[in-house]
């Protein structure tokens, strides 16, 4: 498609359109209460819009029809269905599936659409032009609502979105030669996601080596742990006083596996001065002159601390001493979801001022017990497991407490093995993060290059036109003919007895917008 005095000129043969040109109607589903969980195979299921959002129809992605439940059985989703997410999050309303293999009693409901297609508009290629930049830049602009949580589409909005239509055969070209590189693209990409897990196995695998002493290069004799923890145990109960964490040093038998000779188990709380919840104070999205940043769980990922989107506390509030950080203090996310909760990291000066809020838990260790230690232990495999065991669930939420943290099991090498053991997890971790950098990088790629042949494919640049191909302002006047004629049919019709009980006639199809009108639109 080329750009003439500022006016889109379309490739020979392609006419403007809108959408709702193209399709025989639009069919939405009902919506009712259902069942918590999936529909067994012989149930009746209704889909959550999460069935359209991942580019392929996720047919588990339903919940169970209750018994005796009265429906419309016109609603099933079959194969070869053209779906719509009509009210999604900004980045998925509008997103569009074609249904390739579906289990039956599979309904839709009233946040999916159904588009049914006229003859001569091939279904691949209406869901490959849905999801072009094009047709997402137009329902970002029309999707209804304030918060990203949930957008939502019309119906009305999805029939006028401008299309810029080929010829039927140059359609079946265009899926053909998009399809062929979209494979291409997706086997990349398929490599590039078996890159990363590998790199989570890496990881895990380096941390339980790491904390079975296996990334020391030689045991050389370092000693025990024992004279360290003596000089734990009075520093705590130094700087503890009565409010010592945890009485019992030896965490749970359970949780104590074989250590290498000189190690030790003992319990968070026996190895920490402080543990303590965060302020609860209303913090604010901008500072009102002199404030400080509060740290929350989001600022929490892959055991690190990112000061994005952080809020703040005015640095006169009350909450501010008590809750202020020092280089070293190991923070631990208390609350979050089932697969969150328990994530930790360490807060270092470099970092700048800041406070933590109430959902976060600070541990200020003893000297000699590195809070780098500490945290990747929190983060490793043994232990995800314990705090898989002893979370509580809420709804939405689950929960880890300060005494729960308390019995956290740590092993504790000499304080020379410790530092060894982080310098050889930092090597490895260095070229990890080099390897996933080079990973994002071609993932950023894949993504443009995904967006440039969709842009392409329906800009008229993909693929050749041929002069044989029937005009698609052809295939529009036969629609536009065939409305007439059923708009006159109507008009001709006999009146009926005011006895005789008939359907209501569905209401009329809109008329086709002109060339102009649909550019404009296609250009927002």
């Amino acid at each position: 498609m080329s750009v003439v005095n500022g006016e889109r000129v379309l490739p020979a043969g392609w006419a403007w359109a809108e959408l709702g040109d193209l399709l025989q109607r639009i069919e939405a589903g009902k919506s009712f209460t259902c069942e918590p969980r999936p529909a067994e195979p012989d149930e009746w299921g209704i889909i959550k819009v999460s069935a359209m959002t991942w580019g392929q129809f996720d047919a588990a992605e339903n919940k169970a029809v209750p018994e005796g439940r009265e429906f419309d059985p016109a609603y099933e989703i079959r194969s070869g269905d053209v779906l719509v997410s009509r009210a999604n999050t900004k980045a998925y309303v509008g997103a569009p599936v074609l249904v390739d293999v579906c289990r039956p009693k599979l309904l839709l409901s009233d946040k999916s659409l159904r588009l049914v297609p006229r003859d001569g508009v091939s279904k691949r290629w209406l869901v490959h032009f849905l999801r072009s930049p094009q047709a997402r830049a137009y329902v970002e602009a029309k999707a209804s609502g304030t918060k990203d949580a949930m957008r939502n589409l019309s119906q009305e909005a999805l029939r006028r979105m401008p299309v810029a239509l080929p010829p039927p055969a140059e359609q079946h070209r265009i899926v053909e030669a998009l399809e062929e590189q979209l494979s291409r693209l997706e086997v990349a990409l398929g490599s590039l996601k078996a890159s990363a897990e590998r790199s989570v196995s890496l990881r895990k695998a380096l941390l339980e080596k790491a904390f079975a002493g296996g990334l020391l290069p030689a045991r050389s004799g370092t000693g025990s742990a024992r004279l360290l923890l003596q000089r734990v145990d009075a520093q705590v109960s130094a700087q503890a006083g009565k409010k010592r964490w945890s009485q019992q040093h030896t965490p749970a038998e359970e949780w104590c596996h074989d250590l290498p000779e000189g190690w030790e188990w003992r319990t968070l709380g026996s190895l920490s001065v402080l543990i303590q919840y965060g302020t609860s104070a209303k913090a604010e999205s901008t500072p009102a002159g002199d404030a400080v940043p509060v740290i929350r769980m989001g600022n929490i990922q892959s055991g690190s601390i990112i000061m994005n989107d952080v809020k703040y506390l005015p640095v006169g509030h009350p909450d501010v001493e008590p809750t202020r950080l020092q280089d070293g203090d190991l923070l631990f996310n208390r609350t979050n979801s089932a697969e969150l909760v328990g994530k930790s990291a360490v807060y270092r000066d470099g970092l700048g001022e800041a406070v933590f809020a109430s959902y976060l838990i600070r541990c200020r260790l003893a000297d000699g017990i590195d809070p780098d230690w500490v945290n990747a232990y929190v983060n490793s495999p043994d232990g995800r497991r314990y705090i898989r065991s002893v979370l509580s669930q809420q709804v939405g939420q689950a929960n880890v407490n300060s005494a729960k943290l308390a019995m956290f099991p740590v092993p504790v090498p000499p304080l020379e093995e410790q530092a060894k053991i982080m310098d050889s997890l930092s090597e490895w971790y260095r070229l990890l993060e080099h390897s996933d950098k080079g990973r994002e990088t071609a993932e950023r790629r894949a993504a443009r290059l995904r967006g440039a042949l969709l842009r392409a494919a329906f800009g008229g640049t993909l693929t050749r036109q041929s002069p044989d191909d029937e005009p698609a302002v052809n295939f529009l006047a036969r629609i536009a003919a065939g409305r007439a004629l059923q708009a006159r049919t109507k008009r001709t019709r006999k009146p009926m007895s005011k006895k005789a009980a008939v359907p209501a006639d569905p209401a009329p199809e809109p008329t086709p917008a002109p060339a102009l009108a649909v550019q404009q639109e296609f250009d927002l």
